[in-house]
């Protein structure tokens, strides 16, 4: 099956597309992994275990020639959410410490548009962009005012952050007396390294959550592991102990994704949502090994990509070679809202002006 890289029109928002009936609610769920790639059964990696993304891909169009915009991680996440190129939007590095780099104030992005609409929005995990008024979210559990850890790989109190956003939905629809969208963004910190900033969980924070003796233990994560000689390595890795010791802790954190997905999905049903919820599951950019996450080549900006809408059930289950880019995500089909100033229009005037400063910062250089 061959879709067109326009497919992006269904994204935001298909609540407000045409061949929906007017006064429908349609909400979308953006699932995106931390520096995943396709150790998955979906894409053919017989070795890690993922039932609930196979769950998913069952559900969904499977696409298998999905694209980063950037194989970084602020500025990828900053394209995702602005629909402009990190040049453009001005997240041309990591976002915290030192680095410190921001997109810029005028920039117009996803949330802040759908704020602007009077539609709900939420975001459960890894943020990494700013500044912050660029970057509003009416329900937030981030790294800037929770542990990284606990609202992006302890899965258990993702779910319950699920649940909370969930549950303050229904009660502001009841509030309203109608059914109102919403837009819900879970970045989870899993499958990313972490032996560098916290060494005693283990090089991809294998270890963390797992109940063994000052590692804590996450209720819902049923650890998973597998060892140096089971692991596929792929083909742009070394084939060493060292990279299968490695890979082998990376797809324990996979699988602790994975049932995080479940764990959230589950959510999305036992609340009344599924079929009225558009849900994309992604990545970031390319697994963190040699020529993969910062590199460009397509080890480092390939990424999984899963499309599940309720209103295409024809075509769940099948698979798409269409090239497409998270970069597209923000490619709207219509006003929002009644009213609401067609964010199209919005869109195309951000990528104007950034190509605009674009060409005056390059002129200033060469002076």
């Amino acid at each position: 099956m061959q879709v067109s890289p326009g497919w992006t029109v269904l994204l935001f928002l298909v609540c407000c597309c045409g061949g929906v009936a007017v006064g429908s609610k349609r909400n979308v769920l953006l699932i995106i992994a931390d520096d995943a790639g396709f150790e998955t059964e979906v894409y053919n990696n017989t070795v890690v275990r993922t039932p609930h993304l196979t769950a998913l891909a069952q559900r969904s169009v499977i696409f298998q020639n999905a694209f980063a915009a950037v194989s970084s991680c602020s500025p990828s996440r900053s394209t995702i959410l602005t629909g402009l190129p990190q040049h453009q939007n001005g997240m041309y590095g990591l976002h915290q410490g030192v680095h410190h780099f921001n997109s810029f104030d005028g920039v117009r992005s996803l949330p802040l548009l759908l704020k602007q609409a009077s539609i709900r929005t939420g975001i459960i995990g890894k943020k990494h962009v700013g500044p912050g008024p660029v970057y509003p979210f009416d329900f937030a559990y981030t790294e800037e005012n929770s542990s990284v850890l606990q609202v992006g790989r302890n899965i258990t109190r993702i779910k319950l952050l699920v649940r909370k956003f969930l549950d303050g939905q229904k009660e502001a629809e009841r509030g309203r007396g109608e059914a109102l969208p919403f837009f819900l963004y879970v970045a989870f910190h899993d499958p990313h390294r972490c032996g560098h900033s916290q060494p005693q969980y283990g090089a991809f924070c294998e270890k963390f959550g797992n109940g063994e003796s000052g590692m804590g233990r996450i209720p819902d994560w049923k650890p998973q592991y597998y060892t140096p000689d089971q692991v596929k390595v792929p083909h742009f890795v070394p084939d060493t102990p060292a990279s299968r010791a490695d890979i082998a802790a990376q797809y324990t954190t996979v699988s602790r994704l994975d049932q995080g997905v479940g764990l959230v999905l589950q959510e999305l049903r036992d609340a009344g949502f599924e079929n009225e919820t558009l849900v994309i599951y992604s990545s970031d950019n390319g697994v963190p090994f040699p020529n993969g996450r910062t590199n460009l080549y397509g080890s480092g900006v390939a990424e999984p990509m899963l499309v599940s809408s309720p209103e295409h059930r024809q075509r769940w289950g099948q698979s798409s070679q269409a090239y497409v880019s998270l970069l597209e995500r923000l490619e709207i089909c219509g006003p929002l809202t009644a009213g609401a100033a067609d964010p199209r229009l919005l869109l195309e005037e951000q990528r104007l002006k950034g190509e605009s400063r674009s060409q005056s910062e390059s002129s200033i250089k060469q002076q």
